[in-house]
């Protein structure tokens, strides 16, 4: 059996990289799944059934990815597994993303054009710990593009940081959690944020013209170079295009890439654009 252990400050994001790795270790040993449904995503209420006898016990966390994923042949069959946190790697999920996407898309809410733009900000608790992206990232990529209107998904429309944006006349994308992530759906061109939700739904989006931000500094979590290659939430698609050193928001920003890493950045991947600040 897989189990899905959610603690209480695991929020939807990382539940989603929780739940996808756990259904998909299910799927691929033949195993039963026991998980809390995700609120909004009536898939993740699916019975997965399978072998109900187990000889061992092992727990799996991102912490300490599985070294041959995705063919998993390092678990034993009939074994329970706990599996806690993380994941939080492109790799456990890109070749399944058609599958994972039946699991987390649903028609999208809203119309919007093709070449209209979603901006991503996340703020709230990110701006206290100095994560919050810089308003250099987001003029930077928008800057680059041409587009007929931008529309601005943030979980604290009322923060005057966003004051920046103001000149691009933003539409609020309202809601919140998964009225946010179906809305999200409706567009092709994403300006992400530093985000594990804004990450998913981009991954189930259909979006054709993705800006991915990978930070500096050991402090910025997933997002950033120090943490590589255990953590990487990078996807060599042509459709994305990789943003590097780009600095915090606020006071003590961490220190540019080392060469070593923008060398790594510029090896990495066939299909995905680099762009560095």
């Amino acid at each position: 059996m897989i189990k899905l252990i959610y603690n209480d400050g695991c929020r939807l994001g990382n539940r989603l990289y929780m739940y996808a790795a756990g259904r998909l270790l299910a799927q691929k040993l033949g195993a039963r799944l026991q998980s809390e449904p995700l609120e909004g995503f009536p898939r993740t209420r699916d019975i997965l059934t399978g072998y109900p006898v187990a000889i061992a016990h092992i727990n799996l966390s991102g912490a300490d990815p599985i070294p041959s994923w995705p063919d998993l042949s390092s678990v034993p069959k009939q074994v329970d597994v706990d599996i806690e946190h993380g994941f939080v790697n492109s790799r456990y999920f890109i070749n399944d993303r058609d599958l994972i996407r039946s699991w987390f898309w649903s028609q999208p809410p809203i119309e919007v054009d093709p070449d209209d733009v979603l901006v991503n900000v996340r703020l709230r608790e990110f701006t206290p710990l100095g994560l919050t992206l810089d308003p250099s990232y987001y003029t930077t990529v928008l800057e680059q593009m041409q587009f007929k209107k931008l529309y601005l998904m943030t979980d604290d429309p009322s923060d005057p940081f966003l004051g920046f944006l103001a000149k691009y006349n933003p539409i609020p994308v309202t809601g919140y959690g998964p009225e946010h992530f179906f809305k999200a759906l409706a567009f092709k061109r994403i300006v992400m944020s530093n985000s594990t939700f804004c990450w998913w739904f981009t991954f189930v989006s259909e979006a054709t013209e993705i800006y991915l931000p990978m930070l500096n500094g050991y402090r910025c979590g997933s997002w950033c170079l120090d943490h590589l290659p255990a953590i990487d939430l990078r996807l060599d698609w042509s459709e994305v295009t990789h943003v590097y050193n780009i600095p915090c928001w606020g006071p003590n920003p961490c220190p540019g890439p080392t060469d070593v890493q923008r060398a790594e950045a510029l090896a990495f991947g066939k299909k995905s654009k680099t762009l560095f600040l």
